[in-house]
């Protein structure tokens, strides 16, 4: 690839900050480093390290948006201070070309004692904007924050969400080549949220490269073509965003940690067996096929291993019916869906108890478009007895799904089975199987209008 098609590049970079248990240890360590050490009497230190990003590599091409996921402390916001320069590498290098325009946080470049408009020429004027184009793009600023009269307010006065808008107002006015944004946009109300998407949308057509940290996984899926997952500083995933996706939910519900918190030092297995990690039921193998023995069209889904999720529960096989093809719905013709599913009673019980869960089983499935963005949920639920006999550990249950399909636009969506436990404020997934089966959506819109989705749920086992 030609250097000129690359905006950010970073090599090799990790970050050690010095960790001091007493401020007096500042002082011993300055005397330390500018006498002792140069005379070579003691190689003693006194802080110890923490390396917040450890070898961190990727490269982001022209007009590429890439999203940063991570959980609290994995070092995300490190590492764009260090894209933006205003963070230095302990190792490695960063080369960012063109123009850059950073939000890494709320009130950055602003000064609280003066008023929010005269911010904004302070604001622009620092990312390279002249007092003329700021005039000329002052109305198109304000209009954007939309915070009123409180403009010519202090900055100190504003709630978090008002220092928000007018930040990203004078951000998003900058014809800029590079933004890069650090979680600034989960302050906002659902409205500004949705305004400041429509933006970057725009200024990703644009051909603006941007990059940015977010908790919010489905706008990493719709907005970005590659993701970075970072893990306690080091690097688990570069690429497709949909794939960074699942991987981040990875990090967020550890299969391992939870099935050594629950065995405890015992080595022996579960009657189940690891649930989370093996084939579990009858050697299956991760395909979806054409069910020719009747004369429907079914694709039968069978996985082998979830892609993420707690375990103690395996989604055996999924049966889409009354298809017209394989893999084709006609528009306006229900779902049907048969689906299978293995319960390990015990292991989900400890999970419950552990939690401090309701006993709520859920199982459905999740409608996706093309690009990974959620449409809506079908799903059941079941009350679990956990009060089973000693030794019954097993369940086999199979329900039939009947949906209503709202009207969709033609093309390919994709459906992921999952179970989970609990209740719809505190729900822990068991497992998931991220865009497993693929269907495509013809015909045309014969409605006006919009249709809610109306599903049933029936067990048959």
């Amino acid at each position: 690839m030609s250097s000129e098609n690359i905006a950010i590049q970073v090599e090799k970079v990790s970050k050690c900050f010095a960790m001091y248990k007493a401020p007096v240890d500042r002082l011993k360590q300055m005397v330390h480093s500018r006498f002792l050490s140069s005379l070579k009497k003691n190689n003693k230190a006194y802080y110890d390290e923490f390396w917040a990003l450890q070898n961190i590599s990727f490269e982001v091409q022209r007009g590429q948006t890439v999203g940063i996921l991570g959980q609290n402390g994995s070092g995300k916001s490190t590492l764009l201070q260090i894209i933006t320069g205003t963070l230095s590498p302990t190792t490695g290098n960063v080369s960012v070309r063109g123009r850059v325009a950073a939000l890494l946080e709320l009130g950055s470049g602003f000064n609280p004692e003066i008023s929010g408009i005269e911010n904004v020429y302070l604001n622009a004027s620092l990312l390279g904007l002249s007092r003329e184009t700021i005039d000329n793009k002052l109305d198109e600023i304000l209009s954007f924050a939309d915070i009123g009269p409180h403009v010519e307010q202090p900055v100190k006065t504003y709630s978090s969400g008002m220092m928000l808008r007018l930040a990203f107002a004078v951000q998003a006015a900058v014809e800029t080549e590079v933004l890069i944004i650090d979680e600034a946009l989960a302050v906002g109300d659902a409205r500004f949220q949705l305004k400041c998407m429509k933006r970057l949308e725009q200024l990703k057509n644009n051909g603006t490269t941007i990059l940015f940290v977010s908790h919010t996984v489905d706008t990493v899926r719709s907005l970005c073509e590659n993701g970075l997952v970072l893990e306690k500083g080091h690097p688990i995933f570069w690429g497709d965003a949909t794939k960074a996706a699942t991987k981040y939910y990875e990090v967020l519900f550890p299969k391992e940690q939870t099935q050594e918190h629950l065995n405890g030092d015992s080595t022996e297995p579960s009657a189940f067996g690891k649930i989370d990690e093996s084939i579990v039921v009858d050697n299956l193998t991760s395909q979806v096929i054409l069910n020719d023995d009747s004369d429907m069209n079914n694709l039968v889904f069978v996985a082998q291993k979830s892609d993420w999720g707690r375990g103690g529960a395996v989604v055996k096989t999924v049966k889409l019916k009354n298809l017209q093809a394989p893999n084709i719905l006609e528009q306006g013709m229900p779902l049907l869906a048969e689906v299978e599913i293995v319960l390990d009673l015990k292991k989900i019980n400890e999970l419950l108890e552990l939690e401090s869960l309701n006993n709520n089983l859920f199982v459905g499935l999740r409608l996706d478009t093309n690009k990974g963005i959620p449409l809506f949920d079908l799903f059941t639920s079941m009350i679990l007895d956990q009060n089973f006999e000693a030794g019954v550990q097993q369940k086999k249950v199979r329900f039939l799904l009947e949906c209503d399909m709202p009207i969709l636009q033609q093309g390919e969506y994709f459906l992921t089975p999952g179970i989970a436990v609990g209740s719809l404020s505190a729900m822990l997934p068991l497992c998931s199987y991220d865009h497993a089966i693929s269907i495509n959506v013809v015909g045309e819109n014969k409605v006006n209008g919009l249709l809610r989705p109306h599903h049933t749920f029936r067990e048959i086992i």
